[in-house]
């Protein structure tokens, strides 16, 4: 009985040694959104969305993969990032020990609204990713002069029947003056 209380023992010290480990190693990595003041703009804007990533630990770091996630804070829903980026996840691989490499994604502001963003890093044989703060921006709407394209229809239309006017007053003028 004391052979399998020593055995358990021994392997509960070991799975929680792994755990601690990986743990160490996903928290050695932080972020900075270097970009955070010039994310707001209007829709139909593209911005750069500028970040680093940093190992701050003493070993290397493989197998890392960022991601973009970006919520739209006024509905309180994610955003589908097919339509804002095409980058939406960025492979890194290994990261030295006290690296710090750039993260760039071009976003396109498609709606109007207010939004959070945040960078979230993987890394391979961790269970938990690690993520940036929030950054929050706004969106404002695209101002349209022509909303609903009815602009030429309303410009063209009173020019149009002014000239038909004009040319029926012309013509008739000069049946008269015959």
């Amino acid at each position: 009985m004391m052979k399998l209380y020593t055995i358990l023992i021994s392997a509960l010290t070991v799975l929680l040694s792994v755990n601690f480990a990986s743990a160490a190693t996903s928290n050695s990595l932080s972020f900075r959104i270097l970009s955070s003041s010039s994310l707001s703009g209007t829709a139909g804007d593209f911005v750069t969305v500028q970040s680093q990533i940093t190992n701050s630990s003493d070993k290397s770091i493989s197998g890392v993969t960022t991601y973009l996630s970006l919520v739209d804070t006024g509905n309180k829903l994610p955003v589908d990032l097919e339509d804002w980026s095409a980058e939406k996840g960025l492979f890194i691989g290994t990261i030295s020990a006290g690296q710090t490499l750039p993260l760039n994604w071009k976003i396109h502001f498609v709606k109007a609204g207010e939004y959070s963003l945040i960078v979230i890093a993987e890394t391979a044989g961790s269970s938990y990713p690690q993520t940036s703060g929030i950054v929050n921006f706004s969106v404002a709407p695209k101002q349209n002069l022509n909303p609903g394209k009815v602009l030429p229809a309303a410009l063209l239309t009173p020019i149009i029947i002014l000239c038909i006017m004009v040319l029926l007053t012309y013509r008739r003028n000069s049946k008269l003056s015959e």
